[in-house]
């Protein structure tokens, strides 16, 4: 009976429909928190801060160090790893070695007679122009070997063409 009483009036209805709430949820979910913080990150990020910050100050310290006391760069490195090569002594008297050597051989080169004779050389070299002169067709002109600035030719002491007769 209630049903047809609510019928029979419509603007009673209509207030109850608008009044009416909804039984299904239609709102976002709550975002959660542990999402939006991401601890993890944070930590992570503190710790490298932390780290730079510590390093920053051992820098700064050894930089204050420096200009109070040596006032220039410090390049030395007193570590025992750089102190000494395992061959160090055997490369030295290898180089001693070495050095002897080539001195000795220095001295033989030096205290050497030389084996050629250059007035001999001098001597060969004019018996070859005189043997030259004697077999060419064109004779040279007087004069002319002269004015050259002693230049050697294509066949060695003359110039064939300058032979020619003009």
């Amino acid at each position: 009976m209630l049903i047809i009483r609510t019928l029979l009036r419509p603007d009673v209805s209509r207030g109850k429909l608008r009044d009416m709430k909804c039984s299904v949820d239609n709102k976002c979910p709550r975002a959660a928190s542990h999402l939006k913080t991401k601890a993890k990150k944070n930590a992570l990020m503190e710790e490298r801060f932390g780290q730079i910050e510590t390093e920053n100050r051992l820098l700064l310290e050894k930089m204050s160090h420096i200009m109070r006391f040596k006032g220039g760069i410090d390049c030395t490195n007193d570590s025992i790893k750089y102190s000494h090569s395992l061959g160090k002594e055997r490369r030295k008297r290898e180089l001693q070695r070495i050095t002897k050597e080539n001195q000795k051989i220095l001295k033989r080169i030096e205290n050497a007679k030389p084996t050629y004779n250059h007035a001999r050389w001098e001597e060969e070299a004019k018996k070859n122009e005189d043997i030259l002169q004697n077999i060419c067709e064109f004779k040279p002109q007087a004069g002319r070997r002269d004015d050259r600035d002693d230049e050697d030719s294509i066949f060695g002491y003359m110039d064939f063409y300058d032979s020619i007769p003009e």
